[in-house]
């Protein structure tokens, strides 16, 4: 049996971002085929390739000199090879370099399995992945205690940044504004995805905004910021830093504008899906001076999936 390298989807979040995970059968891929110029340039090109829709934030390929193997990498987060006959490394280092050199979505890495099968006649499967999405975290062998497979299947566990790494990555943001302008008192706001399925409850509890002093969350965890009737999700929030800040906040609220402008649901989702976020401050109670407020906006969008092993 040729089994391909497994993969598990443990999330699935939503569809703001586009993730794309392919599996290719090289057909002997070995470093002859690979060196090959016209190889290099044709194997094995998709013809729906040219006017297939590139993903969020990727170039498009069409008309490009990006040879068409490549082409083909290039259209995947994470492209699971099949069939490399590459005993030393050096085919898939030239494509990998080749890769890194022609696509500009990259960098790209690779993880590769150990040689597998029952004779003299041995391949890999080999990952190749963007590593600014997605990083491996563990792989190995699968142990075919029965020799059930001609091919041991080799399975490998991704990770890509959660919600809550996102939001722990604000706080760095948070950090470097204090010392880029020496300020405290800073207001944090716009789409932080912090409810719901994109950011349980639990996981809320432990971003560094929730567990380090000073910082207010002024839009509540029972808010809902979501025009559907369906939702009931406090994905957008206002978070004030520093105690003359928070001294001047009077109120913080969503803006339901569908209910103001007497909108039907329809209507209103032709405009967002989400009601604005408010903050109000009592300036008459600022000192006359005039003195800094840094704010900090962001939009997270929801990210697709984690991939982890399958045994």
């Amino acid at each position: 049996m040729h089994c391909p390298a497994a993969l598990l989807l443990l999330l699935l979040a939503g569809g703001a971002e586009a993730f794309r995970i392919c599996a290719f059968n090289a057909q002997r891929l070995t470093l002859a085929k690979v060196a090959r110029e016209h190889v290099m340039d044709t194997l094995v090109r998709w013809q729906f390739l040219r006017d297939s829709t590139p993903l969020l934030g990727q170039r498009s390929l069409s008309g490009t000199s990006l040879p068409g193997v490549l082409q083909i990498l290039a259209r995947c987060d994470i492209m699971v090879l099949q069939e490399v006959v590459d005993s030393s490394g050096s085919a898939i280092s030239l494509l990998l370099r080749e890769l890194n050199r022609f696509d500009g979505s990259g960098p790209y890495s690779v993880l590769s399995s150990p040689l597998l099968g029952r004779s003299t006649y041995m391949e890999k499967y080999v990952y190749i992945y963007r590593s600014h999405k997605t990083q491996v975290l563990d792989s190995y062998v699968y142990s075919d205690v029965d020799d059930l497979f001609a091919r041991e299947p080799f399975v490998a566990q991704f990770s890509l940044p959660s919600k809550g790494e996102e939001l722990n990555a604000l706080y760095d943001v948070f950090l470097d504004v204090s010392q880029h302008w020496k300020i405290k008192d800073m207001i944090l706001l716009g789409d932080f995805n912090a409810d719901c399925t994109s950011l349980p409850k639990k996981r809320l509890g432990e971003l560094m905004l929730r567990t380090q002093a000073g910082f207010y969350w002024a839009i509540a965890d029972g808010e809902d910021t979501t025009v559907r009737d369906t939702t009931h999700c406090a994905y957008d929030r206002i978070v004030l830093h520093g105690e003359r800040c928070q001294s001047l906040l009077h109120t913080a609220s969503t803006f339901n504008f569908p209910r103001h402008f007497r909108l039907t649901e329809e209507e209103a989702l032709n405009i967002s899906d989400h009601y604005p976020v408010e903050v109000e401050l009592k300036l008459s109670q600022a000192a006359h001076k005039i003195q800094p407020l840094g704010l900090i906006t962001l939009l997270l969008p929801l990210l697709p999936l984690q991939l982890g092993p399958v045994a």
